[in-house]
């Protein structure tokens, strides 16, 4: 009995229940109030850090935009360096679309203490001033915001300024631009003569080539043998010869190489070029896009605005005589192989109909043009000749222009290539397709022959108008003088 008293005593024994003291109480409240100041601290500096963060990119954008803008205008002249400072301005100025920052509320001044220029994307770089009369291969530009208004960079900041000891941080941005590519065809052949320029009779030949005349582009060589010689340059900056035509073809539908510089160094070449693997990308040119193997897009490799043929039996109406053939005949010598256009003067017995269709791209310069205007062709190029020259130019022989369909002679459209309308010398491209000017003419590199090993020296970069289709055995071009090779940049891109 008394042990059930016990457990029952027991059974009815409240519980005890913990009561917090008042200093426990307060210990927590003053752990709120630290902890919601550290919280609050934190807070204010992401606020400040995403405000420095966001002005770094609208700083960025900046620089990206302008650097773009300004590259897109350089081609190793001063007046390309004119010309980008002038482009990075109106960005600046235009009414619409101008830059800002401050989340577009503020507007941006430009200076040119913001931009230098430089022969690589490393530099070294030269301030806009100097370059302005130093542009020689000064293909790159930096911007550097730093240079603008330093207020443009400034944030005023809630926290940061307890670790940097200003209320006030800056910020700014930095972007390089220049060219990644260049519109040079990865075909090479040889320069027909040393001289860059000659006094050949009052006009102006470069490296051999005349203006206005008709080369088969397979049948040249130097010195001369029983072939012609060309070459597959490689269109990437590397030391392997490339033959495989998968990798060749967009080079060529473009007519561009993954390089920005040809001249005064060595290039990989192999011999031989597959023409008969990439003829059809060539005619790209003339809005031909079929092919066995994979053909060109005619997004990246358009058609000329005229993809008129000038066939020497029948495409040529302005020559009184049908020509013999679709160049100048050739002339063989130890020397050189190459046409009777290339001596001083061709040989006796020379007939007009030999030297093929003249001038269908371009006309034959004067010497004196070039002694006045210097290496740096003037924007409407080097003074020409006049049809009736003929019989002086090319002599013997006398070639001679139809009285029934005669060469064109107005200002504006001065050749059968300019001509706009009518079916004498014009074709347009096809519909719905893009097309563009000049996209007939391959800028093709000049070797230092004989070339040897697969090493070799571009001593310039010559432009042949393609006057006919290609075939898979006959490339032929009207030579249309020499390219700068500065003004061949054909991709502007940002580097890092």
């Amino acid at each position: 009995m008394e042990a059930n008293k016990i457990k029952l005593r027991r059974r009815w024994v409240p519980s005890r229940i913990p009561v917090n003291s008042p200093n426990e109480t307060g210990a927590i409240a003053i752990m709120f109030a630290g902890a919601l100041v550290i919280m609050m601290a934190f807070f204010a500096l992401a606020l400040d850090l995403s405000q420095l963060y966001n002005r770094k990119m609208e700083l960025q954008n900046v620089a990206d935009t302008v650097a773009l803008a300004a590259a897109h205008e350089l081609d190793g002249t001063d007046a390309g360096i004119s010309s980008a400072l002038q482009k990075a301005s109106d960005r600046f100025t235009a009414s619409l679309g101008g830059l800002t920052y401050q989340y577009g509320k503020r507007k941006l001044n430009w200076s040119d203490l913001a931009m230098e220029f430089g022969t690589s994307p490393q530099g070294p770089w030269r301030p806009a001033q100097d370059a302005k009369t130093q542009s020689n291969g000064l293909l790159y530009v930096k911007v550097e915001t730093g240079g603008l208004d330093s207020s443009y960079g400034q944030v005023k900041t809630l926290f940061a300024h307890f670790f940097t000891k200003s209320p006030i941080n800056s910020t700014n941005a930095r972007a390089v631009a220049g060219r990644s590519a260049i519109r040079v065809t990865p075909l090479g052949i040889c320069a027909m003569r040393d001289e860059a320029r000659r006094n050949s009779g009052g006009e102006l030949e470069e490296y051999g080539f005349r203006r206005g005349v008709g080369y088969n582009l397979l049948d040249l060589d130097r010195p001369g043998s029983s072939a012609g010689k060309t070459f597959t340059v490689n269109p990437l900056v590397s030391n392997g010869t490339i033959t495989d035509v998968d990798t060749l073809a967009p080079f060529v539908c473009t007519g561009t190489m993954a390089m920005v510089r040809l001249t005064g160094g060595s290039v990989t070449v192999s011999p031989s070029f597959p023409l008969s693997n990439l003829y059809h990308h060539l005619n790209s040119r003339f809005g031909s896009y079929s092919a066995p193997s994979a053909a060109c897009d005619a997004r990246t490799a358009p058609a000329d605005v005229n993809v008129k043929e000038y066939l020497f039996n029948g495409g040529a109406l302005w020559m009184d005589a049908t020509p013999l053939g679709q160049s100048a005949a050739l002339l063989e010598s130890t020397e050189r192989r190459w046409t009777i256009a290339g001596p001083s003067a061709a040989p006796d017995g020379t007939t007009g109909n030999q030297f093929g269709p003249l001038w269908s791209y371009a006309k034959a310069a004067r010497y004196s043009s070039y002694e006045q205007a210097g290496e740096s062709e003037p924007a409407g190029g080097y003074g020409t000749f006049d049809i009736n020259a003929w019989n002086t130019l090319y002599n013997p022989g006398k070639p001679k222009t139809s009285t029934t369909t005669p060469y064109p002679s107005s200002t504006d459209k001065p050749t059968p290539y300019t001509q706009t309308s009518g079916t004498a010398f014009y074709r347009a491209p096809p519909l719905g397709n893009k097309s563009l000017a000049n996209r007939r003419v391959l800028n093709l590199p000049l070797l230092a022959c004989p070339v040897s090993g697969n090493q070799a020296t571009v001593v310039g970069i010559g432009k042949f108008f393609m006057t006919v289709s290609a075939t898979s055995s006959s490339l032929y071009g009207e030579f249309a003088g020499l390219a700068s090779e500065q003004s061949l940049g054909a991709q502007v891109v940002l580097y890092p």
